[in-house]
């Protein structure tokens, strides 16, 4: 009888509750774990694939260029499909874009495992970047739109912990595999996982992702194809020097192809705001830069993300070509980094909107720390490293990343508009995804270039870690110039700006 009399059980309280833990239709969540798979298999295959790179080399007589654009072209062409994925997602409904994404990423993925040379394996890993990128750009407005506000910060920690999970088995699953060469596979099996996976996530996205309707009379969005096309040469023009030009025997006489991409990048600034008076979508929207945290908030991820994906590479190659770890060794030597980023990226959910800024310079000061200790130690220990000399330095990188990457993207976009958070997402990630690819050809080149002269592999990976070192000082510079105080931020994408203050970027489409 005192529970009947309790406050929790009035009607009023009740009432309440309802409201502020409204109920989500299993459909919602049924949606979310097919868009979370998709993710999974992106973030799991970035990862897998630096791990099996020098068993893929062995296995194919690759060159170090070829290994290089296995993770450099996957990035690339994910970068430049982004954002126009994230306008058409807000214009078409994300169903379309994540059913076809699924279905063409699981396609490519077999083509990865079927590949009879380099040229072919370089050719499928872009074709998962561009279906990669239909996908990736849905996942936090399908939160956002699926999702009332009050149960977003659950549906956000599911995401973090998905992604937590693609980064830890990463390096484990794809050293076991590479190493136990089941059925003969060898790397091939790293590509194969994707079948089931990509079956699971189309299942659950035919059956629980709703159509969006569109408004009637709607047309077609005018794409920023040009946009598409300058951006592709520009890039292009300055990653091919840099990746080739080592093995060409003449780097110089090809450098100033690299400044010709310079010059073509430039273009882009006038030709988008063309776009964008014209009322097409523009490939970089010159609205979301009005406001300093925009920017900021992209700049550190193309600089974090650009470390992040060239110590993979070039570390995976110094214990594996250097050392002379075998794959399942590296992928458990690793692991630290990835269980270390999966707690503290749990951890930084909750708190984002409490700590907001400081908990993201914590972040890069721990990466820059960590990276510090590495080099202290692979230097120093040499040809007599171990596991354990390296397992401080990647406890705090780790621990550094997962405080830093999903906080600074929730940060970033808290304050886009629903109209235009597709577009955001994708112009956020294609800066992230442009460093991973500038990352992994300029400190590549510089490893690779040191480690086949009489320096060697420690030489080689120590300057490469200080390159790293360096990105992540001026993360950390970004961070504490260009975003917001604490009290200015939100504490997950999609949230209402704080009262009394309009919101930097309203975008809409065209109708």
């Amino acid at each position: 009888m005192a529970a009947t009399s309790s406050p929790t059980s009035s009607p009023d309280s009740e009432e309440a509750y309802v409201t502020t833990h409204p109920t989500v239709p299993r459909s919602s969540w049924l949606a979310l774990g097919a868009v979370l798979l998709a993710g999974f298999l992106h973030t799991f295959d970035v990862t897998v694939v630096s791990i099996a790179a020098p068993s893929i080399q062995d296995g194919l007589g690759a060159s170090d260029a070829s290994v290089q654009w296995l993770l450099a072209g996957y990035s690339l062409a994910f970068a430049l499909l982004l954002v126009t994925a994230g306008r058409l997602g807000d214009a078409y409904g994300r169903r379309p874009l994540v059913l076809w994404g699924i279905i063409a990423f699981t396609l490519a993925s077999a083509l990865c495992a079927a590949a009879p040379n380099a040229g072919v394996l370089v050719a499928a890993r872009v074709l998962q970047g561009l279906s990669a990128a239909l996908l990736a750009p849905q996942i936090a407005p399908v939160i956002i739109l699926l999702f009332p506000k009050e149960r977003r910060g659950a549906a956000f920690g599911v995401q973090a912990a998905v992604i937590a999970a693609a980064t830890c088995s990463g390096p484990v699953l794809g050293g076991l595999l590479a190493h136990a060469d089941l059925f003969g596979l060898g790397w091939r099996a790293v590509f194969l996982v994707n079948l089931p996976v990509g079956a699971l996530a189309l299942l659950l996205a035919a059956y629980g992702l709703p159509a969006e309707r569109s408004a009637r009379g709607a047309r077609a969005p005018r794409l920023d194809l040009a946009g598409v096309a300058v951006a592709t040469a520009g890039l292009l023009l300055l990653l091919v020097p840099l990746v080739q030009g080592r093995e060409s025997g003449r780097p110089l006489l090809v450098m100033p192809l690299a400044v010709a991409g310079v010059v073509v990048l430039a273009l882009l600034v006038p030709l988008q705001r063309r776009a964008e008076r014209a009322g097409r979508i523009p490939l970089l929207a010159p609205g979301l830069f009005r406001d300093r945290a925009f920017p900021a908030g992209a700049a550190v991820n193309f600089l974090v993300m650009g470390a992040v994906a060239s110590f993979f590479l070039v570390y995976v190659v110094h214990l594996q070509e250097g050392l002379g770890f075998t794959a399942k060794e590296t992928g458990f030597a690793l692991l630290p980094f990835a269980l270390s980023a999966a707690f503290a990226s749990a951890a930084s959910v909750p708190l984002t909107g409490r700590l907001g800024r400081p908990m993201l310079e914590c972040g890069a000061l721990l990466m820059a720390l960590g990276t510090g200790v590495l080099l202290w130690l692979t230097v120093a220990q040499g040809d007599g490293l171990r596991p354990v000399h390296i397992l401080p330095g990647l406890v705090l990188c780790g621990a550094g990343m997962g405080l830093l990457s999903p906080p600074l993207y929730n940060i970033t976009l808290s304050a886009m508009s629903r109209g235009g958070i597709g577009s955001a997402s994708g112009v956020f990630s294609t800066f992230g995804q442009i460093g991973n690819a500038i990352g992994v050809a300029v400190v590549g080149t510089v490893f690779y270039g040191l480690a086949g002269g009489a320096s060697g592999s420690v030489t080689a990976v120590g300057w490469a870690l200080g390159c790293q070192l360096t990105l992540y000082v001026l993360a950390l510079a970004l961070l504490r110039l260009g975003l917001p105080r604490p009290a200015a931020v939100a504490g997950s994408a999609g949230s209402a700006p704080p009262a009394g203050r309009r919101p930097p970027v309203r975008e809409r489409l065209p109708r």
